[in-house]
């Protein structure tokens, strides 16, 4: 099953910081039942749920939006 961040949290473990709906774990690494249980409720220092549950097509979409090239963009120029 593929899990998605909820918010914007940081990682204890890793110190990695998720953004809301950044794939969980970000590196794809496996994850112990007893981690995941803990950071989809309540039971966890922040008190509320970081990660939920999704479907493998959601974390896809994510990954290739993450990949698009970003657009340039001008600056303001400073005036003194």
């Amino acid at each position: 099953m593929s899990y998605i961040s909820t918010t914007q949290w940081r990682d204890l473990e890793t110190g990695h910081v998720y953004c809301e709906g950044e794939p969980f774990p970000f590196d794809g690494s496996e994850v112990d039942e007893g981690r995941i249980a803990s950071l989809s409720s309540s039971q966890n220092k922040a008190g509320f749920a970081l990660i939920k549950a999704v479907e493998e097509e959601v974390k896809e979409k994510h990954e290739a939006t993450e990949e698009a090239p970003k657009k340039a963009t001008k600056g303001r120029k400073k005036t003194n």
